[in-house]
């Protein structure tokens, strides 16, 4: 009966240490769902997942798609700003249509956030420098995807909201200068405040990114009700890059 009760007491042990470590490993839960190569290339732009279900659990910030390209979705601590290209740029909605599913989108779940101040003006690509060096020397696995947030002053920002299929898409995506898959609904702002959603993706490029790149940033300019994909930003001075805590 001893040796029982040992036995059992050993197994819960085990199974307690392997939960935590596994919650250690992935700490925010990241999934993704479609495949933006598959929606260039075979133009796969139906509904994947329901947006219900995949941002139902708490602390939820994504994003994505919506599916038959027809707009942009942010996610920043379960507040859902929905753009559709439809409706214009400046245009969000805060609730999930019945029914609503994405064609692209990825999901992270966090609770707390590791704070970072930037020390200095940056352009995108010493930004990318940026949140991989704090990462790593938080101790980040950075071979590996993960989300960040970015809020403060920001400037040159170019950014769009996709309405919809373009009919004079070839098939082979030119990046954010060239051919694009999806009409843009575009803007250049010089000088705002706001927040950037972004998930970098280590090796897993074409998937929820652009082919070729390995990062996808959103922005939300909440007292102004934009969002939307993120082409080009300068980060201010001071403004703070968010990790999640591990």
């Amino acid at each position: 009966m001893i040796q029982e009760k040992l036995l059992i007491t050993l197994i819960l042990c085990l199974l307690f240490s392997s939960a935590s470590s596994l919650q250690a490993a992935e700490p925010f839960d990241l999934r993704h769902y479609g495949n933006f190569k598959k929606m260039v290339h075979m133009k796969k732009v139906d509904g994947v997942v329901d947006l219900d279900t995949a941002l139902a659990g708490p602390h939820a910030y994504a994003v994505g798609a919506i599916k038959g390209g027809n707009g942009e979705i942010t996610v920043i601590d379960s507040e859902v700003w929905l753009a559709y290209g439809k409706d214009g740029l400046g245009t969000t909605q805060r609730r999930i249509p019945e029914g609503e599913q994405a064609a692209l989108l990825v999901t992270a779940q966090v609770r707390n956030w590791k704070k970072i101040v930037v020390p200095k003006k940056m352009t995108e690509p010493q930004l990318h420098d940026f949140i991989l060096e704090q990462a790593e020397r938080y101790g980040l696995n950075t071979k590996k995807p993960f989300p960040f947030l970015i809020e403060g002053p920001l400037q040159d920002v170019r950014w769009h909201v996709i309405s919809g299929p373009n009919p004079e898409f070839s098939g082979h995506f030119k990046g954010h200068g060239g051919e694009t898959p999806f009409i843009q609904l575009k803007e250049h702002i010089e000088r705002t405040s706001g927040i950037i959603i972004g998930f970098y993706s280590a090796n897993v490029k074409g998937v929820f990114t652009h082919p070729g790149e390995s990062w996808h940033l959103h922005i939300l300019i909440r007292d102004k009700e934009r969002a939307g994909h993120v082409d080009e930003v300068v980060v201010g001075k001071g403004a703070v890059l968010k990790l999640p805590e591990i």
